[in-house]
């Protein structure tokens, strides 16, 4: 079983996905890393057009497969963030999300297609928030929250510090300097990162098997009293991996 396989198996994400399309769909679409073309061929049955763009080699065979069946879906094989659009786009379907949108393309493709698009361009999804909280957990490297697993405590609330709009440009350098309260006393050595994503006004969805698990970050320990203010210094790159986060934790004195 391919990853992609796993995609399509998620049925929440999938069904969220399709309910959007259904509504929002028409002229020229255009499905920014296509995968196995699930959602281009949603879209195809409302669209004039849909321009189906994959990098991946070792999908294309059977993304062109899948696509024979339909007369308005033309599959591109190129990098997304780097293609050139054929025609304004009305709509831009592009799920290439990740949790803080860290360590997969949205942000870069989102950058480039923001070249080609006009006002009235419709984006699938259409925005995405994160949130931050302190916890205590047991784990020496970034790791996905899957399953429920690893267990952790928390102890501040969830708080929310960065929304991205994919209409409009995006500075992918986030730097963010964080204050939480700690709801209760303990150790803190890790934060928890949760993204949320808006694909539409009506359909907002938190993380789903296959999209957007929650990222848990070792820090510096921190021994915390309840109701302390805590300090937390947050850097990365949207699309430049999780090689790029760096963290800074203190007590506000």
């Amino acid at each position: 079983m391919t990853y992609y396989d796993d995609l399509i198996k998620d049925i929440q994400r999938i069904n969220l996905f399709k309910k959007a399309i259904t509504q929002k769909a028409n002229g020229i679409v255009y499905d920014l890393g296509t995968g196995s073309g699930i959602l281009a061929e949603f879209a195809s049955e409302h669209a004039k057009k849909v321009y189906a763009v994959e990098q991946n080699p070792f999908i294309l065979k059977k993304t062109s497969a899948n696509f024979s069946k339909y007369d308005n879906i033309q599959l591109i094989h190129e990098d997304a963030t780097k293609h050139v659009f054929l025609e304004k786009p009305d709509i831009i379907i592009c799920e290439m999300m990740d949790t803080a949108l860290i360590d997969e393309e949205q942000v870069p493709v989102i950058n480039n297609c923001l070249n080609y698009t006009t006002d009235s361009t419709v984006f699938i999804p259409q925005a995405a928030y994160t949130t931050i909280q302190l916890i205590s957990t047991n784990i020496q490297h970034i790791t996905y929250y899957e399953d429920n697993v690893p267990e952790y405590m928390k102890l501040s609330e969830e708080i929310k510090y960065n929304e991205v709009i994919f209409s409009e440009k995006i500075n992918d350098k986030v730097n963010e300097n964080i204050v939480l309260r700690a709801k209760t006393s303990g150790i803190i050595n890790a934060i928890k990162l949760t993204t949320y994503t808006i694909i539409t006004d009506e359909l907002i969805t938190g993380p789903t098997p296959m999209l957007n698990p929650p990222l848990l970050i070792p820090v510096d320990k921190l021994c915390v009293e309840k109701d302390d203010k805590i300090i937390l210094d947050l850097k990365y790159i949207m699309g430049g991996g999780l090689d790029t986060i760096q963290t800074n934790i203190r007590k506000n004195k």
